[in-house]
């Protein structure tokens, strides 16, 4: 198991003038790669919500360095124990990290203060934050980057930060036109090519369920080292609405729609799909093994009977069950979580095959046809399904000593999450290896080591969500196992 060092600030001095910046205005000197112009657009965020009394800078130094060991202690990277020989690197193999953070839009914070009202005021302007950030990211040194709750404005400025990591940056804003974040891609330019992306938004016009302005990014990136190793990466935040689970299921279901269109590459003999490696990311604003999380891990759930709100076992007959249906058939996504317009060809224009959902800036020029008789069996039957062979590279425990937790709402829980692919294998009954191994995680604190942490942001941490990450292995073709066999 190997310590990481702690996040280090660059010097006291630059310590101490974080500290000064509601007496003495905006922080002059913000993390490096930041440019004037960046630093212009986000001037009015280095304030804190409120500019009250701030604490004296020695009592927030000795805060800092407890921050700092709790840090040592929990978060560091982790060998994921296997026993797979499929996981031995071969030399054309090549290891690459991937990192997730919600990193917690400025504006929002400031939209609502009484949720900080505990919290170290000093810690809550974008100045320091941002400095906490870029931080933690050149600690983790990723190859790839996605991030929840980047602020439009701020986006140019975070780039600016990165630069050292020779990153190229996909970016889209929450829709709404009021909604000032989004999510981001970054991807190290000197090691991955773009194949082809698609931004996804989850508003679709007088559909319910489907009512939110939420998105999310795919992004098929190719190693420049061999082209045909091929690598799909998407991220996404989901809505926040705790009593609305019923839309983050239409939201997966949407998402896991649009990442078989990019991540398919053709069939296995047995018919099944077969997919590039796929990561998916993000705060999905979800619990472990709600109704959702269990559709994208294990591939199936009966949604009918379930309450219609919460998703969950209905406790008296006073409570109306879902039903049958969950989207809309006019959006052609089917109970397998596919697009019914798509055909069962491969070709060149499947990924950017025309599908039935509304994209703002996007119009089609001839609407694919709506379903047909024929195809009506393929909606309504109050099920849903997905070929994905997607895991979690954390292992909740919830209820146990080492439950994991990454937010605070209410209560320490977990609602942002790393899924991969790996293969099932049918006759062995577990999962073995294929062309995406997960090597190492970069650990979460448990519930009660984010109690001794106590609010976040704080003095070390710059979000009010713990970042994710994980260290891959993505093997040479024909290196893996073939989930076809």
């Amino acid at each position: 198991m190997k310590r990481i060092l702690p996040i280090p600030l660059t010097s006291p001095h630059r310590f101490l003038s974080s500290l000064s910046f509601i007496a003495n205005g905006p922080l002059l000197a913000t993390a490096a790669g930041s440019n004037l112009e960046s630093r212009r657009s986000c001037k009015r965020m280095n304030r804190g919500p409120r500019g009250g009394r701030q604490d004296d800078p020695q009592v927030l130094i000795r805060r800092y360095n407890r921050q700092r060991d709790m840090s040592e202690s929990c978060r560091k990277w982790q060998r994921v124990s296997t026993t797979s020989a499929n996981d031995i690197r071969g030399p054309d193999d090549v290891p690459f990290t991937l990192m997730s953070y919600n990193i917690l839009a400025q504006d929002l914070l400031e939209m609502h203060p009484d949720l900080y009202n505990n919290h170290d005021q000093a810690a809550l302007s974008w100045a320091h934050r941002y400095d906490r950030l870029i931080a933690e990211i050149n600690l983790v040194k990723p190859d790839i980057l996605c991030l929840q709750e980047l602020q439009e404005d701020c986006k140019e400025q975070f780039a600016a930060g990165l630069e050292n990591f020779n990153f190229e940056m996909i970016y889209k804003q929450r829709t709404g036109g009021m909604k000032t974040d989004g999510c981001a891609i970054f991807y190290r330019a000197d090691m991955f090519e773009r194949i082809n992306y698609q931004d996804v938004e989850f508003y679709q016009p007088h559909v319910e369920f489907l009512d939110r302005e939420n998105v999310a990014i795919i992004v098929k990136l190719a190693l420049k080292s061999n082209p045909s190793q091929t690598l799909v990466v998407a991220t996404t935040h989901l809505l926040y609405n705790p009593r609305r689970q019923d839309v983050r299921l239409a939201q997966v279901q949407v998402l896991l729609a649009e990442l078989d269109r990019l991540s398919f590459i053709g069939y296995y003999d047995n018919g099944k799909p077969k997919y590039a490696p796929t990561i998916v990311t993000g705060d999905f604003n979800l619990q472990p093994y709600s109704a959702p999380y269990m559709l994208v891990t294990t591939g199936f759930l009966q949604y009918e009977n379930l309450n219609r709100k919460t998703l969950e076992p209905c406790e008296s007959r006073y409570e109306p069950p879902f039903g049958k249906t969950l989207l809309s058939p006019k959006l052609g996504i089917t109970d397998d979580c596919r697009h019914e317009c798509l055909g069962n060809e491969l070709d060149e224009s499947y990924c950017n095959a025309v599908t039935r959902l509304h994209h703002s800036s996007q119009q089609p020029e001839t609407p694919p046809p709506s379903p047909t008789s024929v195809s009506a069996s393929k909606f309504g039957n109050g099920i849903l399904r997905h070929q994905f062979q997607f895991t979690s590279a954390y292992r909740h425990n919830l209820d146990q000593p080492d439950e994991e937790a990454s937010t605070f709402q209410t209560q320490w829980i977990t609602v942002d999450y790393l899924f991969y692919t790996r293969f099932h294998h049918p006759s062995k009954r577990r999962f073995i290896g294929g062309d995406l191994q997960l090597m190492a995680i970069y650990t979460l604190p448990t519930v009660f080591q984010a109690r001794e942490i106590r609010n976040i942001p704080n003095m070390y941490f710059g979000s009010d969500h713990f970042s994710l990450a994980g260290k891959f292995l993505l093997k040479a073709p024909g290196g893996g196992c073939s989930s076809g066999s």
